[in-house]
C-alpha cells in the first residue's frame, strides 16, 4: 500500500492511478444508485402522499360548498316556482294596455294612462294556450307542453304592427315628399327637429347586416323615385330631388353612428355645396392674341420675302 502511495504521489504511472479511480468508482456506484432509488422512491411516496391529502381536502371543500350552495338553489328554486304562481294567480286581476303597456284593473275598459282601448282577456288569460288549454307562465310566448303561440304573444306582435302602421301613417303627412320606407324592420318613429327636419328610425334587434342592407335598399328606392347625387361632391350617401324649386335631400351618411342594427335616416330641405345644378366647368382652351398672332404672320412673310 506504501509503495501504491508513493507511486500516485510521484505520478510513475497515471494507468495506476486511473485504474485506482475505476476500482473506487465501481464500488460506490452500484451503492450510491441504490441510495439514490430509494430516496427518489420516498420522495414520490411524500409527493402522492401529499396530493391525495391535498384532493381529499380540495373534494371536501367543494362537498361543503355544493352542499351550501345546493341548499340556496333549492330554496331559490322554490322561491322562484312559488313567485311565478302567486304572479299568474294575481294576473288574473289585470289587463295590459296595448300601447303603453301598463296594467289596469279587470274590469277597466280603457287605459287610464293613455286611453287606449283594452283587450278583452287578462294577463293570465292571454298566456293560457288555444290548443291545449294549458295555464303557462306570464311572459312566456309559446306553449310549454304544445308549442302554440299564446294569445298574449299574438297580440303583442299586433299590437305592434298596429303602432308601426300608425307612423307610416304620419309618414304620409311629415314626409310625403319622400319615398316611404318598405324595408324591413320594426318599432318605427318619425322625429321631427325642425319645420323641414326629420329623422326615421327601425329597429332590427341585433342583426346589423339586415340593417345595412335595408339602407341600400331604400338608396335603390329613392333613385328610383328621382332622388340624384348632386353638388360639388356627389354621394350616393346623400341624395337630392328637386320639386317646385325645392330641393329635398335624404341623408344616410351617418346613419349608423349610434347603433349598428338601428338605421337613423334624416330628412331635410336644401341643395348641396355648389347647388343642385351644379356642374363641373371644363378646361378653359388658350386663345391666342390678335396682336401676337397679326406679328407672327408678318415675321413670316418677311421669311418669305427673303
Amino acid at each position: 500500500m506504501s509503495f501504491l502511495k508513493r507511486a500516485i504521489k510521484q505520478g510513475i504511472s497515471d494507468g495506476i492511478g486511473k485504474a485506482v479511480g475505476e476500482a473506487i468508482t465501481t464500488a460506490i456506484e452500484p451503492k450510491a444508485t441504490e441510495l439514490a432509488n430509494k430516496a427518489a422512491a420516498r420522495i414520490e411516496q411524500e409527493v402522492e402522499k401529499r396530493e391525495v391529502a391535498e384532493a381529499a381536502e380540495q373534494a371536501a371543500k367543494e362537498a361543503r360548498v355544493k352542499s351550501v350552495f345546493g341548499g340556496l338553489e333549492s330554496a331559490f328554486a322554490d322561491l322562484e316556482k312559488a313567485a311565478t304562481s302567486y304572479a299568474t294567480e294575481m294576473s288574473k286581476n289585470y289587463k295590459i294596455c296595448p300601447n303603453c303597456g301598463k296594467p289596469s284593473d279587470v274590469d277597466k275598459k280603457f287605459c287610464p294612462a293613455c286611453g287606449t282601448k283594452l283587450p278583452e282577456e287578462t294577463l293570465a288569460a292571454g298566456a293560457v294556450c288555444p290548443a291545449c288549454g294549458k295555464q303557462n307562465d306570464i311572459g312566456t310566448k309559446f306553449c310549454a307542453d304544445c308549442g302554440t303561440k299564446l294569445p298574449a304573444a299574438v297580440q303583442e306582435e299586433e299590437a305592434a304592427k298596429a303602432k308601426d302602421d300608425a307612423v307610416m301613417v304620419k309618414w304620409d303627412t311629415l314626409l310625403a315628399n319622400y319615398p316611404k320606407w318598405t324595408c324591413g324592420g320594426k318599432d318605427y318613429d318619425i322625429e321631427q327637429y325642425d319645420i323641414d327636419q326629420f329623422r326615421f328610425v327601425a329597429q332590427f334587434e341585433g342583426n346589423s347586416i339586415a340593417a345595412q342592407n335595408a339602407v341600400k335598399q331604400y338608396r335603390i328606392l329613392l333613385q328610383e323615385n328621382g332622388f340624384t347625387t348632386a353638388g360639388q361632391y356627389p354621394n350616393v350617401e346623400h341624395l337630392y330631388k328637386m320639386v317646385d324649386n325645392t330641393c329635398y335631400h335624404v341623408n344616410t351618411e351617418h346613419c349608423f353612428d349610434g347603433d349598428p342594427d338601428c338605421p337613423n335616416i334624416y330628412f331635410s330641405v336644401g341643395e348641396p355645396t355648389g347647388g343642385f345644378y351644379y356642374v363641373k366647368e371644363e378646361p378653359k382652351k388658350q386663345q391666342l392674341d390678335l396682336d401676337d398672332l397679326k406679328e407672327g404672320l408678318g415675321a413670316l412673310k418677311g421669311l418669305f420675302k427673303k
